[in-house]
């Protein structure tokens, strides 16, 4: 009879609002695909008081899985994770390697950037290949994901709330391991890029700066340190804007499509959108009328995600087209662009196009077959296109 396995993945952290929810969605297609005759999943959230005692209910369990906040990890990590659990006896809690962890020994690089969920699957099947079933006894671990067997319910106080069990199991005296092959994605600062890949089209005799969607102002940070200027930060969130205020000399909560209607933003020798035209309902008019904000000869700077990458079309030409946080297919994009249609945008706004720039990362073996078969089809794609994550676009008053 096959080892059962509970899935009990606590909601409620990390990732807010619409991102949250598209975040939600993809550990529930993860996790889903492990459903069945060995594995039952259930979300649990963070206001209910469950106890370590209602577990005892769940007796016909080997073994818990436990998932803390947002955690990406696939059905086959859920099995090996169980699988360690089972045969090192020795071992109370095993926890898989992650990108994101305070534990030295937990922190696990991915292979390759992947954007969609197909090539997330491909980054951790490449690193159980590397590592296989190999475990590493560690002091501590970073307790956002763990398996253990149904025995230790026994060592936990049957009082102790469901969402205090990861601090309970760091401040016990278990063994812990790491399970070097089986990875999990999590979500670090994803708000203190300092974008290089922005900052080097900026003219360095630029005086006034606008940056819309400024977020915690590290990118005009990092621009007033490298020369003079005065930058005026927009962007819609509060908390955000909290930070940007001690790092920028000016910023302005709002919606930059509200914001301009009231005509008060001021001229500018620059203006950068790092990743802000997929979120506009009307990027056209924003990029046009902002255009009377731009001194002659001024630049606007632009980036924004490339919709023709080929792990989009891989995942279109399956059926598949999953938002997923912070990637091409962000929850919160509305508008997407290819090189000539971002290049378009700024030529019917008046603007005369001084570059373009495609930029790209490793790529997976899955995806450079991909792009051979593409080519044999279509002769005539741009592989630099297809193999590009992201869009910079410099254009001129």
């Amino acid at each position: 009879m096959a080892d059962k396995i509970a899935v009990l993945s606590i909601k409620g952290e990390a990732l807010k609002g619409l991102e949250g929810e598209t975040a939600q969605r993809v550990m529930r297609h993860l996790l889903s695909e492990g459903r069945g005759k060995s594995v039952d999943v259930f979300e649990v959230d963070r206001d209910k008081s469950l106890t370590i005692k209602d577990l005892y209910a769940y007796g016909k369990y080997d073994v818990f899985v436990f998932i803390n906040g947002t955690v990406f990890i696939t059905h086959e990590g859920i099995h090996i994770l169980s699988g360690i659990a089972l045969k090192r006896k020795e071992l109370s809690v095993i926890v898989p390697v992650s990108n994101e962890s305070k534990i030295l020994q937990q922190r696990y690089a991915p292979p390759f950037i992947y954007q969609t969920i197909s090539v997330f699957k491909w980054a951790a099947q490449e690193i159980y290949k590397k590592f296989k079933d190999g475990v590493r006894d560690v002091p501590e671990v970073d307790s956002f994901c763990f398996a253990f067997r149904k025995e230790l319910l026994k060592s936990l106080p049957a009082d102790c709330n469901l969402v205090d069990l990861p601090q309970i199991v760091k401040d016990s005296k278990f063994k812990f391991s790491v399970a070097k092959g089986v990875y999990a994605h999590r979500y670090g600062n994803v708000y203190e890029s300092g974008r290089d890949d922005l900052l080097m089209h900026v003219p360095l005799d630029a005086k006034k700066v606008l940056d819309i969607g400024c977020a915690r102002g590290f990118f005009g940070e990092l621009l007033k340190k490298r020369q003079r200027c005065i930058i005026t930060g927009v962007d819609m969130d509060v908390e955000l804007l909290s930070d940007a205020k001690d790092r920028l000399d000016n910023i302005i909560n709002g919606d930059i499509e509200n914001i301009l209607d009231k005509g008060a933003l001021g001229i500018y020798d620059c203006i950068v959108c790092g990743d802000l035209v997929e979120h506009l309902n009307n990027p056209w008019e924003v990029v046009k009328k902002l255009k009377d904000h731009l001194k002659k000869g001024g630049l606007f700077i632009a980036s924004t995600p490339n919709i023709m990458n080929w792990a989009i079309l891989f995942e279109l030409l399956n059926g598949r087209w999953d938002y997923v946080p912070f990637s091409i297919l962000s929850g919160t994009h509305i508008r997407f662009f290819t090189k000539k249609t971002l290049m378009e945008l700024f030529e019917e706004g008046g603007y005369k196009i001084k570059g373009i720039f495609l930029q790209g990362f490793e790529i997976p073996p899955q995806g450079i077959e991909f792009i051979a078969g593409l080519k044999n089809i279509f002769s005539e794609i741009n592989e630099e296109e297809v193999k590009a994550s992201e869009i910079v676009a410099v254009a001129e008053r």
